[in-house]
């Protein structure tokens, strides 16, 4: 295997809009209400730590993606979202339904958590890869 060349910039570009589709998504203008509603929290049960083992995760996805993307030699958008569903679908709903199935958490919390997550490695995925 060659050497992979992972642009550190474009990783940290697509962690924070990783970080900023999470802030919209789970905000109160889309559906923040309901996912605490569904979840049994409390918005104030947060803390700046949080965010900032949340930045470290989306760190971790984005180089991850950029690896998989140059062992792939992805060089196009569409390419990179390509890869950001299959990733989703083969890793992070395949895991997520498992909360529903043994947890019998409500399958609308599955697919709001689910849904963020798409859209995150879509565009993770097609950022990374342009």
């Amino acid at each position: 295997m060659g050497q992979i060349q992972i642009d550190l910039f474009t990783v940290v570009v697509a962690a924070i809009l990783n970080m900023i589709i999470g802030f919209l998504w789970y905000s109160k203008w889309l559906f923040g209400h309901t996912w605490t509603k569904l979840q049994k929290i409390k918005v104030e049960e947060y803390s700046k730590v949080s965010i900032l083992y949340g930045f470290i995760v989306s760190l971790i996805i984005a180089y991850f993606i950029a690896f998989f993307e140059g062992s792939l030699g992805v060089t196009t958008v569409t390419d990179g979202m390509f890869t950001g569903f299959c990733f989703w679908l083969g890793f992070v709903a395949t895991t997520e339904i498992s909360s529903v199935i043994w947890g019998k958490a409500p399958f609308q919390l599955f697919v709001l958590n689910t849904g963020c997550k798409l859209l995150s490695f879509l565009v993770m995925g097609g950022v990374i890869g342009a």
